[in-house]
This record gives structure tokens, C-alpha cells and sequence, in this order.
């Protein structure tokens, strides 16, 4: 799998023969490396007690010498390419991981797929930061679909179903951390009144709830 593109994530507590690894495959320019800089021990030790003097030590014996880079990562760690923290690694490295892929992709119904996960995943990430106001104005009854606003958010539910905290993507269109295959758009009039949901799913079908006229 020679083609195939790696993520190694790491954390300031990623040592010794952990970094070893992470440290020739960065040279090599094999994988991206995503996370924090690692804890920099590159010599081997052994433990040496002198009983004697009631004393123990551990002592290097060995260096090791990456034949690219000339030298080690003793006492300075390995860098990331991507620094993050260590609890971000991994949705971080994901994130780049469908962005390559959609690079490489050569069908239009693929790459629309993934544009999709990546508009979401970033809109988990970094939601869109929408006036309390707006999202209080969309609270109502939408046919079998319920907006309703409570501490601050705005959810979602349909009927007989469990209710969804909605991520803004933008003022008027949200998505789901649950629901990675849908997304509501508020319609609006001229006024700025919402006058239908629209759910829009990720293999491009959409259905129309307008909002009940009594509201």
C-alpha cells in the first residue's frame, strides 16, 4: 500500500521507539504527522545499580543516527506538520485525509460526497456563529417537523422521532452531529420571515416542510 497516504497523531507523552517510528517515516516524507511535539528521548538506556552507595542510574549507551536527517530527535522532539492538541488529532487528521481524497477523486458523485462530510465536519468544528434573535424567529411548527429554541440553541425534531441540536453552518442552514446525512435550510420571505424547512440529503434529494399558517 505504498500509495496509500498515512496519519500518525502524537502527544507530548509519544517517546522513544514510538517517536523512532514517527521520526523515519517524516523523514521519508511517508505520513503526515498530526498532533503535539513529541517528548524527545532518542538514546537507549540501561540501568545500572551500585549497591553499595544504595544508588541506581540509568544510563544512555547507544545514539541513534536517521541516515537522512544525519542526526536524532534527542531532547527536541519531532514537530508535527499539523500542531494541534492531542484531543484534535485525530478529527484534525481526518479532515486532511478527505481533502486528499477529493483531490484524487475522478467521480463528480464522490467528490460531491465528500465535499459534503468535509463542509460538515468543519462546521462541527468551527459552527457558524448566528444571532439569538435569528434563531428565535425560526421556532415553530413546520408540518411534522418542530424547531424549538431552548438555552441559547436551536433543535430540531421531527415527529415521533428524538430531537437534534442543530449546528449552524451559516445563518439560515444547519446540520447534525448524529445525522452526518442531513441538513436543514430555513426558507425565508422578503421580510426575513421563516416560511419552510427544506431537508437536504447528502445523496442530493431534498423534501419541503412549509410552516404551518397559524404561526
Amino acid at each position: 500500500m505504498s500509495d496509500a497516504d498515512l496519519y500518525v497523531l502524537t502527544s507530548e507523552r509519544t517517546f522513544s521507539a514510538a517517536e523512532e517510528f514517527t521520526y523515519n517515516l517524516k523523514n521519508m516524507e511517508r505520513a503526515t504527522i498530526v498532533g503535539e511535539t513529541t517528548g524527545g528521548g532518542a538514546h537507549p538506556v540501561d540501568g545500572r545499580l551500585f549497591a553499595n552507595l544504595n544508588v541506581g542510574m540509568s544510563l544512555p549507551f547507544g545514539r541513534a543516527i536517521n541516515p537522512i536527517s544525519g542526526t536524532n530527535w534527542e531532547g527536541t522532539g519531532i514537530e508535527p506538520h499539523l500542531q494541534v492538541p492531542q484531543d484534535q488529532a485525530l478529527e484534525v487528521a481526518h479532515l486532511e485525509a478527505l481533502k486528499k481524497l477529493r483531490e484524487k477523486a475522478t467521480s463528480e458523485d464522490i467528490k460531491q460526497q465528500l465535499t459534503w462530510d468535509i463542509d460538515t465536519k468543519q462546521a462541527l468544528a468551527n459552527p457558524a456563529t448566528v444571532d439569538a434573535a435569528i434563531l428565535q424567529s425560526y421556532v415553530g411548527t413546520y408540518g411534522p417537523r418542530v424547531l424549538i429554541f431552548e438555552n441559547g440553541e436551536l433543535y430540531y425534531q421531527r415527529e415521533g422521532r428524538p430531537k437534534f441540536k442543530m449546528i449552524p453552518m451559516a445563518d439560515d442552514l444547519f446540520c447534525f452531529e448524529e445525522l452526518d446525512y442531513f441538513r436543514i435550510k430555513v426558507s425565508v420571505d422578503d421580510s426575513g420571515n421563516p416560511v419552510e424547512l427544506v431537508g437536504t440529503y447528502s445523496g442530493g434529494f431534498t423534501d419541503v416542510s412549509p410552516r404551518d399558517p397559524d404561526q
